[in-house]
């Protein structure tokens, strides 16, 4: 057994109201390449084929009675392929609005936890030829980046097929532990936990003492540069951290900043990698900004129409991922996140984006001077009984109706294939994420790299956002919006 880190269970513990903690994907294929075969025969020989590398489709939970500790993964002693594997049609010729609506409605069921996390849906019926596969699988499997990861583990990069290794060993499963054994497990691990809260507290003090730029991020960060004594010490000892401190205000209030609800609404676009390439150099930013610019441009034009636009910025949370080179190939989280503005309450296309660059190269550094392992050693001592019952007091009470919340919208940026994926002769178009929102944060907007395209995933709570396909061409008009006012300063300078 293998027992889950505390950043993978924190996925479980948000499981209460309306928020799920599962991640997904979706893809159309060109069936062209199929010849003759069905895409549903071709994807499931993939998936048999590949089981040995795909360790997270095997692996159940088994979960500590009362919240005691954290859980367990063993290997399923029951696993059955067929039910992870669907098949399902939308009434020809289906079309993306089709396509949406099913996923939507799919992605607002909870995976069962008494088998391994994950379901795949073929999805038929299209027009124009194509067949569109969605995936679901919990976040606290994976991350976005062992995500993508896992896509171009499952799919071929060889239209003919690639060359898949055999198992080093035959696959064993494990037998399911007795409930008395994991009360044990639990209470053993509540024994030790006053041990292990002491050694990651000693651990944080030294990472902080030996480093004084960590210590002063960590200062301004909660605000104890401020106070009238330690503060002077923090002033006056350490290093200075160009960084501003993690707003101590909350962000401003929108319509999607409420209690939500399980049901879902998604929509989907790719974009021209290029064309935000091209503004990048242009301006002198990263693409990172240049994504979040469009997106800032989309929100103040979709919260202007409807006469909602704060006059305070809007404020995003960016996942980061903190994966090292050892940990590539691992399935699990390894990411934390930053805060970074996005100057909706700035007209001027240019000067949005460059209020953003700043914001998020000084968020950077903040993150960067703190330890590394600092969110995930406290996650692995939090408790996650306490951690429950607050979730699911926090969702009853709808607590988040009545304040302010600290960030507006999730934007996460993923590196994806650059190359084209393909099954069984299938040729992957496109590679859409679909992603989950959270208590309070009714919107989510990700976008994964594929090819020369950026793949725009936009999911949001169904009451909150009822008409979220209208971030299509928002979306639109926000990068064309930013391109005009980057030639103009282009031709200027020149």
């Amino acid at each position: 057994m293998q027992q889950l880190s505390g950043l993978d269970n924190s996925f479980l513990l948000m499981e209460a109201g309306g928020q799920l903690g599962h991640v997904g994907s979706l893809s159309f294929f060109d069936t062209a390449g199929l010849e003759g075969r069905s895409f549903k025969d071709a994807l499931r020989s993939t998936i048999e084929d590949r089981l040995h590398l795909l360790g997270p489709y095997r692996r159940r939970l088994v979960e500590v009675p009362l919240d005691l500790d954290r859980p367990f993964w063993i290997e399923d002693p029951d696993f059955d392929m067929d039910f992870h594997f669907r098949h399902i049609a939308v009434p020809s010729p289906g079309d993306d609005h089709q396509v949406s609506e099913l996923v939507s409605r799919i992605h607002a069921r909870a995976l069962d936890r008494s088998k391994p996390l994950w379901e795949l849906y073929v999805i038929e019926g299209l027009e124009n030829g194509r067949v569109a596969l969605y995936s679901k699988i919990h976040h606290c499997t994976i991350d976005g980046v062992s995500g993508a990861q896992m896509t171009q583990v499952l799919f071929d990069q060889d239209p003919g097929g690639d060359v898949i290794p055999l198992p080093e060993e035959p696959w064993q499963p494990d037998d399911i532990p007795r409930t008395s054994e994991m009360v044990a497990r639990g209470i053993a691990g509540l024994v030790t936990q006053p041990g292990r809260i002491a050694r990651t507290a000693y651990r944080t003090a030294r990472e902080l003492w030996e480093s004084n730029e960590a210590a002063t991020a960590v200062a301004r960060t909660i605000g104890l540069d401020r106070l009238p004594l330690a503060g002077g010490i923090f002033r006056t000892n350490g290093p200075e951290v160009d960084a501003d401190r993690i707003p101590q205000t909350p962000a401003p209030r929108t319509p999607f900043n409420r209690s939500i609800t399980p049901h879902r609404r998604f929509c989907f676009f790719s974009m021209s990698l290029p064309r935000f390439k091209a503004v990048k150099r242009t301006i002198g930013v990263t693409l990172n900004d240049t994504v979040m610019a469009v997106s800032g441009a989309a929100l103040r034009s979709y919260l202007g129409e409807r006469g909602e636009l704060p006059e305070d910025p809007l404020v995003a949370m960016i996942p980061v991922s903190v994966r090292s080179e050892t940990e590539k190939n691992e399935y699990a989280n390894r990411v934390t996140s930053i805060l970074g503005e996005l100057a909706t309450d700035e007209a001027d296309p240019i000067a949005r984006v460059e209020r953003i660059h700043r914001a998020m190269a000084k968020s950077k550094r903040m993150q960067q001077a703190m330890p590394a392992t600092l969110l995930t050693d406290w996650t692995e001592v939090a408790t996650p009984l306490i951690l429950a019952q607050a979730a699911r007091i926090a969702a009853r009470t709808k607590i988040l109706d009545r304040m302010n919340p600290p960030f507006n919208v999730i934007i996460s940026n993923v590196p994806g294939p650059r190359q084209s994926l393909y099954c069984g002769g299938a040729e992957m178009q496109t590679y859409y994420p679909v992603s989950a929102v959270a208590e309070g944060q009714g919107l989510n907007i990700t976008v994964i790299s594929y090819k020369d395209r950026l793949d725009f995933g936009v999911i949001a709570c169904r009451e909150l956002v009822p008409d979220v396909w209208k971030f299509k061409d928002l979306f639109a008009e926000g990068l064309e919006e930013l391109e005009k006012a980057a030639e103009a300063r282009k031709t200027t300078n020149e």
